[in-house]
């Protein structure tokens, strides 16, 4: 190299040093986080409590197993040390029940946290079972005032889509099915189950929806066709082949399971004319002895990896108010064809009142067929 070009080339390297030096500061800045001090509060808090009781049935979360995997992906994420205790625990509404009475009776709630739907969570609103959490503020990058509901003391967590779960094999003409008319053909008698409560019918009631009169005489119709009755736990029974079909499912996404999905065993048919969106809600009981860690846990849920593991992979759905959610086009295939989702919202339900006993009374129609 000639002392010509070596100096050319000094110079060149100056000038990248020195424009370097004049970005640097604001490439480095672009990269470091906003501070949250409401989110660091939490952490600070829960580092303090260092665990996290949770109390469901073993088909919630993956039991056992999926405390484990939040409890790693909590401590990664947040850089906490906490661990995550899960317990075997009663259905939604029984669970609701149980941590009320905990709570009037001066105990701690045996779960820091509440799952539920719409249904089962209302009654306790105004009895000031949940703390209030500012969400939004705690992750404002991913949770959005939509999102939030009953004064932040409950967040949507998963959107649910009942159909009716089948068989692909052994009930092949249920995608034939595409209005809840076409379960009263003859053909159909006698070849799919329901829920002795009547899963997914309770909306229907609604006067803005069908009403109490043209719910019951459908139902009426509807009982001589069922070969039976059957709880929304009955996946392995639908799997096997022992149930070719259970109209409607709870909530629609068990053939999404990774256990399921792709492997042509299970599928969900939506009907147009019964299509529902159903939120599952998340919330932090008021007399949590590990608020903290329970808002961490809740958080990690609403991750792009908690969304893709702890709910799409172990629960079959997500929820669809994410740009990248499954369930939105989901969602969006079945307004494709025609169907327009009721919205069973928090909101939605309080605002219909008496539909649980309306829909309790049309169960008896089912039940004493």
């Amino acid at each position: 190299m000639t002392v010509r070009m070596a100096a050319i080339a000094l110079a060149r390297i100056a000038m990248v040093v020195a424009a370097a030096a004049t970005i640097g500061p604001t490439v480095v800045q672009a990269q470091t986080p906003t501070k949250n001090p409401l989110l660091d509060a939490t952490i600070a808090g829960a580092n303090k409590e260092g665990k996290l009781t949770v109390r469901w049935t073993n088909n919630i979360f993956g039991g056992p197993d999926g405390a484990k995997l939040a409890e790693a992906a909590i401590n990664r994420i947040f850089g906490t040390h906490i661990s995550v205790e899960w317990s075997p625990g009663p259905a939604y509404g029984p669970m609701a029940a149980q941590l009320y009475q905990e709570m009037q009776a001066g105990q701690p709630a045996s779960s820091d946290i509440y799952i539920s739907t719409a249904i089962q969570i209302s009654p306790y609103l105004d009895k000031n079972l949940f703390k209030t959490i500012d969400w939004v503020g705690l992750m404002p990058s991913r949770i959005t005032p939509a999102m939030v509901e009953a004064d932040g003391r409950a967040l949507r967590i998963a959107s649910n889509l009942p159909g009716i779960v089948y068989n692909m094999k052994v009930a092949p003409w249920v995608p034939e099915v595409k209005t809840t008319a076409d379960l009263l053909k003859p053909e159909y008698k006698g070849k799919f189950y329901t829920t002795p409560f009547l899963g997914g019918f309770d909306v229907l009631l609604a006067p803005d929806v069908w009403g109490v009169e043209k719910t019951t005489e459908y139902v009426k119709k509807l009982a001589p066709q069922l070969a039976g009755l059957v709880g929304c736990e009955a996946t392995t029974r639908i799997a096997s082949g022992e149930i070719p079909a259970l109209a409607i499912d709870c909530g629609g996404g068990i053939p999404n399971r990774t256990e399921y999905r792709g492997k042509n065993i299970l599928g969900n048919q939506v009907l147009s004319d019964m299509a529902e969106r159903r939120y599952n809600y998340l919330a932090v009981l008021a007399h949590a002895p590990h608020p903290n860690t329970a808002t961490l846990f809740i958080l990690y849920i609403m991750t792009a990896e908690g969304q893709s593991k702890m709910m799409w992979d172990i629960q079959g759905s997500d929820l669809d108010q994410f740009p990248d959610s499954h369930m939105k086009k989901e969602f969006e295939a079945i307004e494709a064809r025609g169907g327009k989702p009721v919205d069973v919202s928090i909101a939605w339900w309080r605002s219909h009142p008496g539909l649980d006993k309306e829909n309790a009374d049309l169960a008896k129609l089912v039940r004493e067929k």
